[in-house]
C-alpha cells in the first residue's frame, strides 16, 4: 500500500517571508521559492498482512537555504531620557442605565410575587405614584431599590 501526501500553498507563505526579508534589506532576489521546484512528498509502504510489516518513509531533500546574516547597526545619535511612567488615575465606572421596559418587567415580577405594596412604597419614596411618573434620572435609584426587594433586572 502506498500513501502520498502533497502539501501545497506553502510557496505563497515562503515568498511572502522572503519579500518581507527583502524589504528589510536582509535577503537577495535569488532566494525566491518556485512552487514547481519544491513539492514535499511522503510515501509509506506497508507489506501484506501475512509477512512482517515493514514501513518505509521517503522524504525528498529540500534545496539548501541561504543563511542571511543580519547587518549590525550602530547608533550614533544620543537617545533622549525616558520619562517615568505615570499610572492612570482610576475613574468611577458609570452606573448602569435602565429602560422603562426593563424596570416594568422587574417590577411586574415583584408584583407577581406578592410584593406590590413594596413596589408602591419604593415609587412613593422617589416621588412617583406609578412607574410612568418616575423621572428618567431616578431609574437607577428605583432599580437599586427593587433589586434589594428581590427583583431581577
Amino acid at each position: 500500500m502506498e500513501i502520498t501526501v502533497n502539501v501545497t500553498g506553502l510557496d505563497n507563505l515562503a515568498n511572502a517571508i522572503f519579500a518581507l526579508a527583502k524589504t528589510a534589506g536582509n535577503c537577495k532576489e535569488e532566494t525566491q521559492v518556485d512552487a514547481t521546484k519544491v513539492t514535499p512528498v511522503v510515501q509509506q509502504t506497508v507489506a501484506p498482512a501475512e509477512t512482517a510489516a515493514q514501513t518505509t518513509t521517503t522524504v525528498p531533500s529540500t534545496p539548501p537555504v541561504q543563511n542571511v546574516q543580519p547587518v549590525p547597526t550602530t547608533q550614533t545619535a544620543q537617545t533622549a531620557p525616558v520619562a517615568p511612567t505615570v499610572s492612570p488615575v482610576p475613574t468611577a465606572t458609570a452606573a448602569p442605565t435602565y429602560s422603562m421596559e426593563q424596570l416594568a418587567v422587574a417590577a411586574t415580577g415583584l408584583i407577581d410575587a406578592g410584593k406590590m405594596q413594596d413596589v408602591q412604597n419604593t415609587l412613593a419614596s422617589l416621588g412617583a405614584q406609578t412607574l410612568m411618573d418616575l423621572p428618567q434620572e431616578k431609574y437607577g435609584e428605583f432599580a437599586s431599590a427593587i433589586k434589594a426587594i428581590g427583583a431581577v433586572i
